[in-house]
C-alpha cells in the first residue's frame, strides 16, 4: 500500500471566510469619516491578509492510501473508500491555488470531488499521486 499526503482545502468554508471578512472590513471602513480613495486601497490591501487567514481556518491534509484494489481518502475525519476497478478517469483541473481532483466513476452516481491546495503551503505529494494513477492504469484528463 503507498500512502500520500495531498494539502486539501474546505473549498466552501474557505470562500465564506474570504467574502465575510471582506464585508466586515468594508463595514468597518463605512464607519470611519476618510475619503473614498482610502476605503478602497485599504479594502485592496486586506485582500491577501484575509486569504491567507481564510487558508489558515479551512487548511487540512488528506491522506491518500492506494494499492492495487482500492483507494482509500482519509480527510477531517472522513473516509472515502473507492474500488479502482470502479475509476472510469480522473480529471485533473488546474487552478491558481491549487487543483480540483475530480475522480469520475463508471457507475451513473456522482464523481468524487477534492480540492488540493498550494496556497501558503508547503508542497505535498501530489507530483507522486498522478504517476500511480497512471500505474494503475487510471485515464488522466487534465483540464
Amino acid at each position: 500500500m503507498t500512502q500520500f499526503n495531498i494539502n486539501t482545502l474546505n473549498r466552501g468554508r474557505f470562500i465564506w471566510v474570504l467574502l465575510g471578512g471582506l464585508f466586515l472590513v468594508g463595514f468597518a471602513l463605512a464607519q470611519f469619516p476618510l475619503s473614498e480613495l482610502t476605503k478602497i486601497l485599504t479594502l485592496l490591501f486586506c485582500i491577501p491578509v484575509l486569504m491567507w487567514l481564510a487558508v489558515r481556518l479551512n487548511r487540512s491534509s488528506s491522506v491518500w492510501e492506494i494499492n492495487s484494489s482500492n483507494i482509500r481518502i482519509t480527510k477531517e475525519n472522513k473516509t472515502t473508500e473507492i474500488p479502482v476497478a470502479d475509476i472510469a478517469y480522473v480529471k485533473n483541473h488546474m487552478r491558481s491555488g491549487g487543483n480540483l481532483i475530480v475522480l469520475h466513476r463508471h457507475s451513473k452516481s456522482g464523481p468524487f470531488r477534492f480540492w488540493r491546495n498550494k496556497l501558503f503551503m508547503a508542497d505535498d505529494d501530489f507530483d507522486k499521486l498522478i504517476p500511480k494513477f497512471r500505474e494503475l492504469q487510471i485515464e488522466i484528463v487534465l483540464g
